[in-house]
Parts: structure tokens; C-alpha cells; sequence
């Protein structure tokens, strides 16, 4: 027998008065967080690895179910070293994501949620100066009260970085790029162009390729430092270096080269790129002051003998 249609509940005034409830209380009791898309540049079907950036951030309302601190494993002391596996739960009214950050998307960004927010998008909570991943999104929880459900649940883990590209326009966050991404060191000399590179600001190096239509691949990269050695001689540091998106997109580094110049795309600066300065020191590579990648590397060599064919002795 068929349910009453006086008292099923399914009625739309009922469901938007109960989600208009929700959505006040989050405002009340919640907390302002970032919402960071992510778009995926280039996908590495061998490895099942994805080379994401992220372009867009939304300002939006949350309420953190965590009460007592964050959940998760903690502080741990592993093999690789200390890893802080702080994890929350961020529940976010359907309506106003739909409203602040769906309809702001265009479907031409390579997101690949739309409808509703992705594993691997981002949120930044500026209380805590923390920026977390989102690892599920659980959209029944509650399970269709009044026919409806008004929320997402995020479960989001505090985010690792890997030298993937910021660019929201939000300094607090696009910084970590140029704090903690790989760089690459270079000597330059001046051109008849005087201008000079701004901290922040993308640089390209035509490759020497062209793609189908005759345009030219380049090498992009966002300039991290810009000191001078003398009045024509300036160390350029450049992080996040990748083809163009009408090349494949991957990594690629900038090169020594008499006539393709690095040319700024905001100042206009061109300059020639004379000395490849990159691992030259340990922080000028991985920016890392206490990483052992060097310390390892020169202690290797002591311990296997790398003259002989045979470092496990001749039979």
C-alpha cells in the first residue's frame, strides 16, 4: 500500500525550511574555510600519477565536527621522519556549495566533480593556517531526513605537499609553492630589455619545438627568488617548471641557450639564461635545510666502490 501523500514528507517548502535550519546554524556555530578546486594538468597512466594545480579558491561557511582536536593518527615517528596525519570532518550545506562554488566553475577546467566536491580538492582553514585534502565525501549523512539531504561530510587529511601549482590569487596560499616546490637555480645576464622579474610572476624559455599548428612549446616556471651578483648578473630561482599545455604538460627544466631567452610574462623581462646553478647546494634544490639527500649521496660513494664492475667482489 502506497505511503500517504499528506505525511510522507517528501514535500518541497518542508525540505527547503529544513535546509534553510541547517544553513543558519553552520553560519552560527561554523567556521570560514577556502574551497580549492583541483584541475588536473597531466595524468601518468604507468605510475596512476596525476600532476594537479589549483587556480580557483571560494570563500565558504563550515561546521567542524571535531570537538576535542583533530582525529586521525596524529604525530607520528616513522621511517621517513616525523608525519603529522592530522585528520577532520568538515560538513558543508549542499545548497550554498552548489551556489558558491559549483555554479562558478566552468566545465572546460578539468574538474572532475561538478556536482558536487571532489576527492583531492582542498580546504583551507585559515584558523589553523592549515591546508587539508579531501580523502571522501559522504552525501547521506543524515540519511535523507525529510527526503532530503542537505549536507555534504568531507573527511579530509592535512595535505602534503608535492610541487603541485598554486595560483588562486590568494598570497596566504599560493605562497607554499614558492616556500616549499622544488627549485631550480640560474645565472642570467641582461638583454636590451631592463626590466626585471617580480617574485611570483610566470616566466616561459621557448623549447625549440612547435606542436600540429606550428606554435611554440614552451617551458613554464614561477620565479621564487631574483638577486642580484652585480649590475647585469641576476640569480633567477624558478619553481614548478612544466611544458606548455600545448606540449604534454610534464616536467621539464629550463636550459642554458645563447638565444631562446627567459621572458617574463608580467614584467616583460627577458633575460639569457648563461649558468644552470641546480644542485649546486642541498637547499637550493629541495629547498629543505634538513633533508639528507647530499649527506646520503657522499656517504654512498664511501661505502661501494663504484670503479669496480663488480662492487660485490670478483668471483
Amino acid at each position: 500500500m502506497a505511503t500517504s501523500v499528506y505525511f510522507n514528507g517528501a514535500v518541497r517548502s518542508e525540505q527547503d525550511l529544513y535546509e534553510d535550519l541547517v544553513l543558519e546554524s553552520i553560519k552560527m556555530f561554523g567556521q570560514d574555510v577556502v574551497y580549492i578546486p583541483r584541475e588536473q594538468i597531466y595524468e601518468d597512466a604507468l605510475l596512476n600519477e596525476t600532476l594537479n594545480q589549483y587556480r580557483h579558491a571560494f570563500p565558504i561557511e563550515c561546521f567542524i565536527e571535531n570537538v576535542e582536536g583533530f582525529e586521525g593518527d596524529g604525530n607520528l615517528l616513522s621511517k621517513f621522519g616525523l608525519e603529522i596525519r592530522d585528520q577532520g570532518n568538515f560538513v558543508i550545506p549542499a545548497k550554498r556549495w552548489d551556489h558558491v562554488v559549483g555554479m562558478n566553475l566552468a566545465s572546460d577546467l578539468g574538474h572532475q566533480s561538478l556536482s558536487k566536491p571532489g576527492e583531492g580538492d582542498l580546504i583551507y582553514m585559515p584558523m589553523t593556517d592549515r591546508i587539508f585534502e579531501i580523502k571522501y565525501v559522504e552525501p547521506k549523512n543524515p540519511f535523507y531526513q525529510l527526503a532530503d539531504l542537505p549536507t555534504y561530510t568531507l573527511t579530509a587529511e592535512l595535505f602534503e605537499y608535492n610541487d603541485q601549482n598554486f595560483d588562486t590569487g590568494m598570497p596566504e596560499i599560493d605562497n607554499i609553492e614558492l616556500l616549499y616546490a622544488s627549485a631550480y637555480s640560474y645565472t642570467t645576464t641582461a638583454t636590451a630589455n631592463t626590466n626585471h622579474f617580480e617574485i611570483g610572476e610566470y616566466v616561459h624559455q621557448y623549447t625549440g619545438s612547435t606542436d600540429g599548428g606550428g606554435t611554440n612549446i614552451n617551458v613554464i616556471g614561477k620565479i621564487a627568488g631574483y638577486e642580484a651578483v652585480d649590475t647585469e648578473t641576476y640569480t633567477v630561482t624558478i619553481v614548478s617548471p612544466h611544458q606548455s599545455t600545448n606540449g604534454d604538460g610534464t616536467f621539464m627544466q629550463h636550459a642554458v641557450h645563447a638565444t631562446r631567452l627567459l621572458v617574463g610574462q608580467t614584467s616583460g623581462s627577458s633575460r639569457q639564461i648563461t649558468v644552470d646553478l641546480t644542485g649546486t647546494t642541498k637547499t637550493e634544490y629541495n629547498r629543505d635545510p634538513y633533508a639528507d639527500n647530499d649527506e646520503f649521496e657522499f656517504v654512498g660513494d664511501d661505502v661501494i666502490d663504484f670503479s669496480e664492475s663488480n662492487p660485490f667482489g670478483d668471483p
